[in-house]
């Protein structure tokens, strides 16, 4: 009897140091990063560097508008496309960028963002609307190409290809961490209690 005890009891030895080393090797689960996490919380500097870089090709113009050239219309049709598609990527990039930046580090900070965004979007909606208008214009169609084209330069230069600076203002408790910002004092972001210049 004692014989067949003994491989008995080594043998649920066995069974139960491996069910505790199997529960002791499985490694712990990392904990997700995100916003409600300490670490996920951006600093006011940290989240207006992200920001100020995402907004810097919105705020600053490729170039000054292509001129309508009634003397070569196809040249003319495709600077301005190429023109328009910048401005489309620069709102686009722009308004993806501060989104990935997320709310602004204050209260109600969605309230901060959520207009900067609506605004690059429109811009770059408005954009998108006239290069389709001047792509939609024949190839042959010269008298009715030129008209486009000046009707194109027209509202580009009345609305101007960029965004300004006030409608891209800060809370004035933001002011003053952009004013140490390389990005945002490049577009002088965070000058004034409006944080923003013409």
């Amino acid at each position: 009897m004692r014989r067949l005890l003994l491989p008995l009891v080594v043998l649920l030895v066995g069974v139960l140091a491996g069910c505790s080393y199997g529960a002791e090797a499985a490694p712990p689960q990392p904990r997700p990063m995100g916003p409600g996490t300490p670490s996920g919380n951006p600093t006011p500097e940290t989240w207006l560097a992200q920001v100020c870089t995402a907004v810097t090709p919105a705020v600053r113009a490729a170039g000054p508008v292509p001129e309508a050239r009634p003397d070569d219309l196809p040249a003319a049709r495709e600077q301005m496309l190429a023109y328009l598609d910048q401005r489309i990527a620069a709102f686009d990039a722009a308004a993806d960028g501060v989104d990935r930046a997320g709310p602004a580090p204050v209260d109600d900070g969605q309230q901060v963002t959520e207009p900067v965004v609506r605004l690059l979007r429109e811009r770059s909606a408005s954009m998108a609307g006239l290069r389709e208008e001047l792509d939609a214009v024949p190839a042959v169609a010269d008298a009715t190409l030129a008209q486009t084209l000046t009707n194109v330069r027209n509202r580009l230069v009345l609305a101007g290809p960029t965004v300004v600076l006030p409608d891209l203002a800060l809370p004035p408790s933001l002011a003053g961490p952009a004013a140490t910002v390389p990005s945002c004092r490049a577009l002088g972001v965070g000058v004034g209690a409006g944080g923003g210049a013409g």
